[in-house]
């Protein structure tokens, strides 16, 4: 488990953020829309260059564009799920899941393909790995896009309003998972839900609270 230290500035957004999480806690950044959650996730994710600032993953550096350090998306370690479960469609639900573990270091087709099959089943998808997103139900997706993120062991995980595009009597069931699954995993949620935040969050982080950076000069 790795402890994250960031700061993170993108004055166009009107984003200045600053965030401690202790190693394998989860911190809920709440605040309404537009106050820059997801912008600060995409930002840790590798989604996004902020204008300034810092991410520090443990010893390993994500970005410090005061010493123009950047590590690409891919070399961080970091599962991002956000609010659409983005499944390739053309794939299984287990080649989904899959996907990701050559990068992550599972070596070998059968190899991956149990851990795959091994998620699944955590997330209660065993007897639909070889289904294809358009034949899942929405909640039955976004299991499956939980299975894919955390699949790969990331270092950092990152959830975007993970509960919100789901059938409100899935809700439950996904945030009872979730709550399973994130113990002693270091991870950012986003999210507007009292109730996600009561079940999932070690800690809180109001953006309403934070003051807005400047817009950039000319």
């Amino acid at each position: 488990m790795t402890a994250l230290d960031c700061r993170v500035v993108v004055p166009e957004r009107g984003v200045e953020v600053s965030l401690d999480v202790p190693a394998g806690q989860t911190l809920a950044l709440t605040g309404p829309n537009g106050s820059g959650k997801s912008t600060v996730l995409s930002a840790l994710a590798g989604w996004l260059r902020p204008h300034a600032g810092h991410a520090r993953l443990g010893d390993v550096t994500l970005f410090d564009r005061d010493r123009h350090l950047w590590t690409p998306a891919r070399r961080r370690k970091v599962g991002y799920l956000t609010q659409d479960p983005l499944l390739f469609p053309h794939l299984t639900a287990e080649a989904n899941v899959a996907f990701g573990l050559r990068r992550a270091g599972v070596v070998g087709h059968r190899e991956r393909q149990a851990v795959a099959r091994q998620w699944l089943e955590r997330v209660g998808l065993g007897d639909l790995a070889q289904r294809r997103p358009h034949q899942l139900s929405g909640g039955q997706a976004q299991r499956a896009a939980i299975a894919r993120v955390l699949a790969s062991d990331p270092a950092l995980v990152l959830l975007d309003e993970p509960l919100s595009a789901l059938d409100s009597h899935v809700v439950p069931e996904i945030r009872r998972l979730l709550s399973e699954v994130l113990r002693e995993r270091t991870t950012v949620l986003v999210t507007h839900h009292d109730a996600d935040t009561d079940a999932l969050a070690d800690l809180t982080h109001d953006l309403t609270k934070a003051t807005p950076a400047p817009p950039p000069t000319a």
